[in-house]
C-alpha cells in the first residue's frame, strides 16, 4: 500500500500518527502484519465489521499468531473507539500503530509464552497479563524451586568438604536424598529432588525446567505447574524404587520431565489451536529419542554404567502426560477431551497407589531397614 492511500485510508480524524517513515523498520514491518490481517479476514477495507467477529477471529484464527500481543490486548479489550459496536480499518490501524512500537524483546517473549498455550485458551485476561508482565513479580514456583535446589546444592558442597566434579559425588547421609534403606522416613520420596550429583546434574535440570518450566507457569498459574512438577517428583521416586529397590535417588528429574511431557501432552491434545506446533512436538520427541537411547546404552551397552535413574526419568514422563492432559486443559471443549480427562486422573492415581501399596507390602523385596 503506497502512504498516501495508507494516510487517506486512515482519514483525518487522528493527527499525531507517525508516518511509516518515521517508524523504524520492526514497527513497520508489524503494520504491514496488521494489514495483511484485515486484508485475510474482510476484503473490503471500507467495511464495518461488528467487533465480536473481531473479536473472535483473533482468538482463534491462525492469521492472528503472528499479530503483536499489545495490539490483540488493546483489540480485545476497548477497540471499538466510538462505541457504536462496529470495528473499522481505522480504528484497527490505530491500535497497530500504537503496538508497533513494541520492543523486540517483549514480541519475543510474548510470542514465546503464547507459544505453549492453545487458541482457543488464548483468554483476554491472559493476553493481558502477559502484555503487562514485567518480571515483578516472578513466575513464584519455578523460580522459588531452583533457588531452592541451588541453596541446597551449594550448601552440601561445603558440608561434604570434597571437590565437586560435573558428575558427583552425591551426599548420601542427608536427610532429603532417596535411602532404600530409610524407605520409611516417607519424606525422601520427595524431597530427593532437591539434591543433585554434581554440577552437570544441576545446571541441565535448572535449565530444563526454567525454559519450559516459567513459559508454562505464566500462562497456567504457579499452582497447576507445581502440581505436575510434584506428580513427576513422586512417580519418579516410585517407579526407581521397585526396578531398582537397593539404589540411591537425587535430582529433579522426574519433575523435569513431568513438565517437559506434560506440554507434549497439551500439544497433542489440542493439535490444531497450537503455534509452531511440528517445532514442538521435533523438539519433545528428539528429547525422548535421545534420553531412550542414552538409557539403552548405559543399561546394556556401556561397559561402565552411570548412576542415572532412567526409571524416575520415564515415570516423571508418565505423570507430565496424565496430569497435564487434566490439568493444562482447553478452554475451547470438546465432548471426547473430557473422557481423556478423567481417563488420564484416574490412569494417574490408580499408578501411583500401586506404587505406594508395593512399596509398603513387599519388605522382602527392599533392603532392611536401617
Amino acid at each position: 500500500m503506497r502512504e498516501k492511500d495508507f494516510m487517506a485510508l486512515r482519514g483525518t480524524t487522528s493527527t499525531s500518527h507517525l508516518t511509516r517513515r518515521q517508524l523504524p523498520p520492526i514497527a513497520v514491518r508489524h503494520l504491514r502484519v496488521a494489514e495483511e490481517f484485515w486484508s485475510k479476514q474482510y476484503a473490503d477495507k471500507n467495511r464495518a465489521v461488528p467487533l465480536v467477529v473481531v473479536k473472535e477471529r483473533l482468538m482463534q484464527t491462525r492469521d492472528a499468531d503472528a499479530l503483536p500481543n499489545g495490539l490483540v490486548t488493546q483489540l480485545l479489550r476497548k477497540a471499538d473507539l466510538n462505541q457504536d459496536g462496529y470495528l473499522n480499518f481505522e480504528e484497527f490501524m490505530t491500535f497497530a500503530e500504537a503496538s508497533a512500537r513494541e520492543s523486540r524483546t517483549r514480541q519475543a517473549f510474548n510470542r514465546a509464552a503464547l507459544s505453549v498455550v492453545p487458541r482457543g485458551e488464548r483468554t483476554v485476561e491472559k493476553r493481558s497479563y502477559l502484555q503487562e508482565y514485567k518480571c515483578c513479580p516472578p513466575a513464584l514456583f519455578m523460580v522459588t524451586a531452583a533457588l531452592v535446589e541451588i541453596g541446597v546444592f551449594i550448601f552440601y558442597v561445603y558440608d561434604m568438604g570434597k571437590p565437586i566434579t560435573s558428575n558427583g559425588p552425591a551426599p548420601l547421609y542427608s536427610p532429603l536424598i532417596y535411602n532404600p534403606y530409610r524407605r520409611y522416613e516417607a519424606w525422601r520420596y520427595v524431597s530427593y529432588a532437591l539434591i543433585h550429583s554434581g554440577y552437570m546434574h544441576l545446571t541441565m535440570n535448572l535449565v530444563m525446567q526454567t525454559i519450559l518450566g516459567l513459559l508454562l507457569e505464566l500462562v497456567h498459574g504457579w499452582w497447576r505447574v507445581g502440581l505436575i512438577y510434584m506428580s513427576g517428583v513422586l512417580a519418579g521416586s516410585l517407579s526407581q524404587s521397585l526396578a531398582m529397590p537397593r539404589a540411591y535417588l537425587a535430582g529433579a528429574s522426574g519433575g523435569v520431565y513431568a513438565i517437559v511431557y506434560a506440554h507434549l501432552g497439551n500439544l497433542l491434545l489440542n493439535w490444531s489451536e497450537m503455534e509452531f506446533r511440528w517445532l514442538q512436538l521435533v523438539l519433545c520427541l528428539g528429547l525422548s529419542v535421545g534420553d531412550v537411547s542414552m538409557a539403552l546404552w548405559d543399561t546394556f551397552g556401556s561397559s561402565t554404567p552411570s548412576n542415572t535413574g532412567h526409571l524416575a526419568h520415564l515415570g516423571g514422563a508418565v505423570a507430565g502426560v496424565l496430569v497435564g492432559i487434566y490439568i493444562l486443559r482447553n478452554l475451547k471443549k470438546r465432548r471426547w477431551e473430557k473422557y481423556c480427562w478423567w481417563v488420564a486422573l484416574v490412569l494417574y492415581f490408580i499408578l501411583i497407589g500401586t506404587g505406594i501399596i508395593l512399596n509398603a507390602s513387599l519388605p522382602d523385596y527392599f533392603p532392611p531397614s536401617e
